[in-house]
């Protein structure tokens, strides 16, 4: 006898999930079905997307928070020295009221006497009469009457002259704080190179997660030299952590620049530099994949980004 074709029943698949506890050995075993198991990976994925846009949307705030910070320290900043350069364009104006002045008076000068050229020289002298009583009576008709004016100008030119030498002293002194104003600003060009990584949020080469990068990364040649951005005060200089062999300068106006991951240190803490001073070599020092100068600025202690005041390009070499 033939036996009756029918279907085979399927049997369901089920997965089964297993804990095991540490401080005991009864193990925890929990059956489930495919369906629901891929209703929970669905939810994990759902889960894992939420805790990603979160996290991204952490590190945006962070960062726009940096920003607004750094925004808020630059803008106090400029505002201080606002009161500096508004005393120094009254002192300018000043000696371009006096310049013009001056001009005018030696104009009226030069035509004084031309005048008294032509009507003392190319004339003849017989054919000018002027009597005693006529110079008495109107002085000022008179080569006298000239004569006094031009006086009077010269004594006005000699005083304006006195004037201008103590304005245009002024003026120098002015030129040389104006000097010293901007060289203790860091717009020197540190090192020659480029830019290999910017300010800002960026995944770290080595920890591989998202950091704040606190400055610019200048790449070069191990040993090259790094120079002063600006004038001022060596405050730190020898080993600092991740940084490497570092110095910090600081050049007043609550503003500190760092030079980190250097081979070999050229100066000391407390001395003075010199804009343009070299005061280190490149190296690789520190947390660091090569040789680069990470350069940062801080003002009044908040990280700024340094191109607002060295730009992207060099310009110093």
């Amino acid at each position: 006898m033939r036996k009756k074709k029918g279907k085979v029943p399927r049997t369901k698949k089920y997965v089964s999930l297993m804990i095991v506890p540490h401080n005991s050995n009864k193990v925890l075993t929990w059956k489930t079905t495919r369906p629901f198991t891929k209703i929970i990976s669905l939810l994990a994925s759902f889960l894992l997307i939420i805790v990603t846009l979160l996290g991204y949307l952490s590190m945006v705030i962070r960062e726009n928070q940096s920003l607004r910070n750094q925004y808020s320290s630059l803008n106090a900043f400029f505002e201080e020295q606002q009161d500096f350069v508004k005393a120094n364009i009254s002192t300018l104006s000043q000696v371009e009221y006096l310049d013009n002045i001056s001009k005018d008076k030696l104009e009226e000068f030069s035509y004084q006497v031309q005048n008294l050229t032509e009507n003392y020289i190319d004339k003849e002298m017989e054919k000018i009469t002027i009597s005693r009583s006529s110079i008495s009576e109107n002085p000022n008709s008179s080569f006298i009457g000239e004569i006094l004016e031009l006086k009077a100008l010269l004594a006005f030119l000699e005083e304006a002259d006195k004037q201008e030498d103590e304005l245009f002293t002024e003026l120098s002194d002015k030129k040389n704080e104006l000097e010293n104003y901007l060289n203790h600003l860091p717009h020197f060009w540190p090192t020659k190179g480029i830019i290999e990584s910017d300010y800002g949020n960026r995944l770290h080469p080595i920890r591989k997660r998202y950091m704040e990068h606190t400055g610019v990364d200048i790449g070069g040649k191990k040993g090259a030299p790094i120079y002063a951005a600006a004038s001022g005060t060596v405050v730190a200089a020898g080993k600092n952590g991740g940084y490497g062999y570092c110095v910090d300068i600081d050049h007043g106006n609550g503003l500190v620049t760092r030079y980190a991951h250097c081979s070999k240190i050229l100066v000391r803490k407390w001395q003075k530099v010199g804009i343009g001073d070299k005061i280190a070599e490149v190296g690789d020092t520190g947390i660091a994949t090569g040789p680069h100068l990470h350069f940062e600025i801080l003002l009044k202690g908040t990280h700024i980004d340094p191109v607002v005041f060295i730009g992207t390009k060099n310009n110093s070499f």
